[in-house]
């Protein structure tokens, strides 16, 4: 009987190996964040400084959009893909002044790290010409690693004054979760070569910087759309 069912287990691995595919992608997009908490923090480091540098200091950046990067690697049967994936994010926010007379800045820098599982169904598969082109859904658990850069400068030539200073009162590293659905195209060129364009939302459930008064949240949320190209083994 145990030869009859390894026997039947080599053969079922052996089809599922012979109609299965590996893939590796890489692609890069545009991501906005939400980011209202940091963006209060923001307002708040403005207030304090405007009794104390010209009327001209403002912010110059408020975590805006910035370019992403990601990496997939993806285990195809059928209709079905499950795989790991990863994304590169960045962004910031800036106070700033500047005249002859010298320079400020206060300058928080986040860079994100997005590490999960992903799950893809090929709803629909068709051609372009020769080309195999196939229309999937996706959804994307993962774990989100953000990390906080502070710094500021002044810088006063007349005076012989240029100071730079950390801040100890932020946290700098801090973990988070978040849940990423996609619409994707996938169009095969060769045998072992495509290219990809995807569009969806990551809904972020940030991390918590803590502060001296508060615990700020760090809110990756918002739209991501990607362009990419991978390999099939």
């Amino acid at each position: 009987m145990k030869k009859y069912i390894a026997a039947a287990l080599l053969a079922l691995s052996t089809i599922m190996a012979a109609n299965a595919q590996i893939s590796i992608a890489y692609s890069v997009g545009y991501g906005d964040y939400r980011m209202d908490d940091m963006q209060h923090l923001l307002d708040i480091s403005l207030s304090s400084l405007k009794p104390h540098l010209p009327l001209g200091v403002r912010i110059t950046d408020r975590f805006p959009g910035y370019i992403t990067h990601n990496i997939d690697a993806a285990y195809r049967l059928k209709r079905h893909e499950i795989g790991l994936k990863g994304t590169y994010m960045t962004t910031g926010g800036k106070i700033a002044y500047s005249d002859y007379s010298g320079r400020y800045y206060e300058k928080l820098t986040l860079n994100g790290f997005r590490l999960g599982m992903m799950y893809r169904f090929h709803f629909v598969k068709t051609q372009i010409g020769n080309l195999p082109l196939s229309f999937y859904g996706e959804i994307s658990p993962a774990v989100t690693f953000t990390d906080l850069a502070y710094k500021t400068l002044l810088e006063l030539p007349d005076y012989d004054v240029h100071e730079t200073n950390p801040n100890d009162n932020v946290s700098t590293k801090e973990t988070g979760f978040s849940i990423q659905p996609l619409i994707a195209a996938q169009l095969l060129l060769t045998r072992n070569f495509f290219i990809s364009c995807s569009g969806g939302y990551d809904f972020e459930f940030g991390a918590k910087l803590s502060t001296t008064n508060n615990m700020l949240r760090v809110d990756w949320s918002g739209f991501r759309g990607n362009l990419g190209a991978g390999f099939v083994f």
